[in-house]
C-alpha cells in the first residue's frame, strides 16, 4: 500500500477501505486484550457514540499546551530528549536490552516475511490474470470447434472458477496477512518508544546522581582545605583566589558562603535524586507489565493472522477439487449422453 493513495482519491475504493478495516479491527482487538485500555472510556464512546467526529472536536488537541507554563515544559523536554540523546545508560538493566534485542530481531523477520509475502501477492495476482485470459481463449475455440461446446464450456468455467478463487486468496493474503504484518512492525515501534521513554527517566536519574555526586564532593574539597584558602585546587582555586585577594574578600566568609549554597543545592538534588529514582522504579515495572501484555497478545495476534491465512487456504484447494471434480463430472456425463443419442 502507497500513501499516494491518500493523494490520488483511491482511500474510498474496496481494496483500500478493507485494508483500513482489518487494520482497525485488529487495533481494537489489541485494546480488548489490553487490562487497562479496555476500561478505558474513551475506548467505549468510540465504541457506543453515534457521532464519533462531533466527540473529538469537543476534545482538547493531544499535546497542546494551555498555558507558557505548558509551552516552556515543552520545550524543556525537548532540550532534555535531545542531550540525553548523545548520552548512554551507565547501568542498563540487562531485562530491557533482552526485549530490545528481541523487538529487533522480531522487526527484522517480519521485515523479511512481508517481502516474500508481497511477492506471493503479486504471483497470485498474475494466476489470476493468466487464468481469466485463459478462459476467454478457451471461449473462442466454439466458433471453430462447435461440437465440442460442452466440454470446452465446462473447463471455461472450471478455469474462470479458479482465477476467481484466486483473487479471493490473493485479496485475504495482501489486505489482511500482510496488512497484519506491517500492523505488528509498527506495535514493535511503539514497544520500542516505550523502552526509549524508560531509558529517558534512567539517563534523567543518572544525570541527577552525577550532579549530587560532584556537588558533595565539591562541598568536601572546601570543607577539608586549610583555612584561609578557597578550597579549590588547581588553576581554578588559584585564579579564584587571586580575584577575591584584589577584591579584598575574605576568603573564610567566602568559603562557608559556598559551603551554605553547595548545601543547600545538595539538599535540593538529594531530594530531586529520590524523586527521580521512584519514578524510574515505578516506571520500570509498568514497562515490564506492558511488556508481557505485549509478548501475550503479540501470540494472540500472529496466530489469528495465521489460522486465517492457512482457512483462506485451505478453502482455496478445497473449492479447486470441488470445482476440477464436478467439471469431470459434467464432462462424463455430457460424453454418456453423446453416445446414448448416436
Amino acid at each position: 500500500m502507497s500513501y499516494i493513495e491518500y493523494v490520488r482519491g483511491d482511500r474510498f475504493g474496496p481494496d483500500f477501505t478493507n485494508r483500513r478495516a482489518n487494520s482497525l479491527n485488529r487495533f481494537l482487538n489489541r485494546l480488548t486484550l489490553h487490562p487497562v485500555l479496555r476500561r478505558k472510556t474513551l475506548l467505549m464512546t468510540f465504541l457506543e457514540s453515534p457521532d464519533w467526529n462531533a466527540h473529538m472536536r469537543l476534545r482538547p488537541t493531544r499535546g497542546a499546551p494551555n498555558n507558557q507554563g505548558e509551552t516552556g515544559g515543552v520545550f524543556e523536554g525537548i532540550t532534555d530528549t535531545f542531550l540525553n540523546a548523545f548520552s548512554k545508560v551507565h547501568k542498563p538493566d540487562r531485562r530491557f536490552i533482552e526485549v530490545r534485542d528481541r523487538a529487533d530481531k522480531l522487526d527484522d523477520d517480519l521485515m523479511h516475511v512481508a517481502g516474500i509475502i508481497a511477492k506471493v501477492v503479486r504471483r497470485e495476482a498474475d494466476l489470476e490474470a493468466d487464468y481469466s485470459d485463459l478462459s476467454k481463449e478457451f471461449l473462442k475455440l466454439l466458433n471453430l470447434e462447435p461440437e465440442l461446446s460442452g466440454p470446452v464450456n465446462y473447463f471455461a468455467a472450471g478455469v474462470q472458477s479458479t482465477s476467481s478463487g484466486l483473487r479471493k486468496l490473493k485479496e485475504h493474503t495482501d489486505q489482511d496477512y500482510l496488512g497484519s504484518l506491517r500492523d505488528l512492525q509498527s506495535y514493535i515501534g511503539a514497544l520500542k518508544t516505550l523502552l526509549k521513554a524508560r531509558e529517558q527517566k534512567q539517563l534523567d536519574f543518572e544525570a541527577l546522581t552525577d550532579y549530587l555526586n560532584r556537588a558533595v564532593t565539591e562541598r568536601n574539597q572546601i570543607t577539608s582545605a586549610p583555612a584561609g584558602t578557597t578550597g579549590l585546587g588547581g588553576p581554578t582555586g588559584f585564579l579564584r583566589s587571586k580575584i577575591e585577594d584584589v577584591r579584598g574578600v575574605d576568603h573564610e566568609q567566602s568559603r562557608r558562603d559556598r559551603v551554605r549554597k553547595l548545601e543547600l543545592r545538595i539538599s535540593e538534588l538529594t531530594r530531586e535524586s529520590d524523586d527521580a529514582r521512584k519514578v524510574t522504579e515505578a516506571f520500570d515495572e509498568e514497562v515490564i507489565r506492558e511488556v508481557a501484555d505485549f509478548e501475550r497478545i503479540k501470540s494472540c495476534e500472529m496466530k489469528d493472522t495465521l489460522g486465517g491465512l492457512a482457512a483462506a487456504n485451505v478453502e482455496f484447494y478445497k473449492g479447486m477439487i470441488d470445482t476440477w471434480e464436478k467439471m469431470l463430472r459434467e464432462v462424463e456425463e455430457g460424453g454418456e449422453e453423446g453416445g446414448e443419442e448416436r
